[in-house]
């Protein structure tokens, strides 16, 4: 029996052997979302001389407009996933956009200071629910063998949303206020609540994993089983997508409310306290950890320079307006366009060489490690670039390329910690996506929190050379990890 092409097609069962146009439907409204979260995070930078007339703050206050909300964006994880645990991707990714679309109006309405920044810590909070849900979403969809091209498209959307929303809003802010980035982020908000709701069913699946097995194995013994249950007269495999007379089957619209007979755990709110506890197991495994720390110390690096770069370019020499830094912080994306092609593919090639050519009986998610050579090489001299250049009144042109280069490490490192961790633990890799998500945006609050006594204390040239050390030595933790990584994973399985 071929598959149907159409909606009517059953969503019921396993997830990553749903029609392929139903899973890069919901891959697309979760990109949406990351990159309107990210967007109204990060936009308002360049209305900092705005926001300064009305509300007469100073530079270090401003800075609360961004650093509070990039907290809030990591706590929120550790809220809203065992939510989703307990009661479903679905419903709990349409709630905090509707949480969402509300704050975002209130940012509108906003008529001091502190319920600004008040509104953008909420508004935060729920959007940064995205930031974990989503790659444990794309792990619920996509097989392995796509899990870093899947995540480096996620990628790719949240760092556009934070290089790209800027300089929406910098020609925004110019030509009718501040305000106005709020109000098409509320626009967008809403259209995204309306294509979750039609376009995005339950991904919670509750698949049979054993203890220390990686999804490589889980994916091919799950097609084995559906290809052995979907097998013609001829005993020939028709298709890996389940047949509509499935125990399982049901159709999408009726699946969009009812996915009761699709193998989800439903634990409820009693099970609340324990799935939000779980995560923080992740805390004694080195594979965690390094994620947490290393794409931390990468997104605290973009998002310093997106802080000082407003006070930098707004004075002589340079005299940018609020559509010049809005452009000068999508100048910046030209670091992720070039990566995204090697982030991903190149990162999932590097798995497959290294596999063959160990022979090893075994999958190893730690052969993704040696793509990281890339962003040790480019980013932290980005940084360098960038302030070297500004320091001494060059061009601002090579400034852009310095900040392009170190945002190129926001395709490069999630693509491949992520991937590791998702692969190495499949059935738990959601819980430490939360600990991740969290970790490395208090890593990036407290370095953004620091920045204007920081660049008083030591000036642009020293904070920037300190912060490029930090990063370099980061990732040389990769080598360790890339030769003892299955080690530690196998001596580690007692706690996850």
């Amino acid at each position: 029996m071929a598959p149907q092409n159409s909606f009517s097609q059953c969503t019921a069962g396993d997830p990553k052997f749903w029609p392929a146009y139903i899973r890069h439907l919901a891959l697309a409204n979760i990109c949406l979302m990351v990159f309107l979260a990210n967007m109204y995070t990060a936009g308002i930078t360049t209305g900092f001389g705005e926001l300064a007339v009305e509300f007469y703050v100073g530079n270090a206050q401003l800075v609360n407009t961004i650093s509070y909300p990039v907290l809030a964006l990591g706590v929120g994880n550790v809220f809203w996933t065992p939510t989703a645990v307990c009661f479903g991707k679905r419903p709990t990714i349409i709630v905090a956009l509707v949480v969402f679309l509300a704050c975002t109006i209130w940012s509108i309405k906003a008529t001091t200071f502190n319920s600004l920044v008040a509104s953008r810590v909420v508004a935060c909070f729920a959007g940064g629910s995205i930031d974990s849900l989503g790659p444990a979403i794309v792990a619920d969809l996509y097989m392995e063998r796509y899990f870093a091209t899947a995540m480096a498209i996620f990628s790719l959307c949240l760092s556009g949303g934070s290089q790209i929303g800027p300089m929406i809003a910098g020609f925004l802010i110019g030509a009718k206020g501040w305000r106005w980035l709020f109000i098409l982020c509320a626009i967008l908000a809403g259209v995204n609540l309306v294509l979750m709701l039609l376009f995005f069913p339950e991904t919670n699946y509750r698949r049979v994993l054993y203890k220390g097995e990686t999804a490589q194995e889980a994916d091919k013994e799950a097609v084995q089983t559906i290809e052995e249950n979907n097998k013609d007269a001829s005993g020939q495999a028709e298709s890996t997508e389940l047949p509509l007379n499935s125990p399982y089957a049901g159709t999408y619209w009726r699946d969009l409310v009812n996915f009761r007979n699709r193998g989800t755990e439903t634990r409820g709110l009693l099970g609340w306290p324990r799935q939000f506890s779980l995560p923080f197991r992740f805390l004694l495994v080195p594979q965690v950890l390094f994620a947490t720390i290393s794409y931390g110390v990468f997104l605290g690096g973009a998002v310093m320079i997106a802080t000082v770069a407003p006070q930098l370019l707004s004075p002589p020499p340079y005299l940018f307006t609020s559509s010049g830094i809005g452009l000068f912080a999508l100048s910046s994306f030209i670091g992720i366009v070039i990566a995204y092609p090697i982030a991903g593919p190149f990162t999932d090639y590097l798995s497959r060489f290294f596999g063959r050519r160990s022979h090893a009986e075994v999958h190893v998610p730690e052969y993704r490690m040696p793509a990281l050579i890339m962003p040790f090489a480019i980013a932290p001299a980005g940084l360098l670039v960038f302030a070297y250049t500004l320091a001494h009144g060059g061009s601002a042109y090579a400034a852009a390329a310095g900040y392009a280069m170190q945002v190129s490490a926001l395709a490069f490192v999630p693509s491949v910690v992520l991937s590791v961790v998702v692969d190495g633990w499949p059935a738990t890799g959601s819980e430490a996506l939360v600990l991740i998500n969290a970790g490395k945006n208090a890593v990036a609050f407290g370095l953004t929190l620091s920045t204007p006594d920081w660049l008083a204390k030591v000036g642009l040239v020293k904070m920037f050379w300190d912060m490029a050390a930090i990063q370099w030595a980061v990732l040389v933790l990769a080598v360790p990890l890339y030769f003892f990584g299955p080690w530690a994973r196998q001596k580690t399985l007692w706690l996850v």
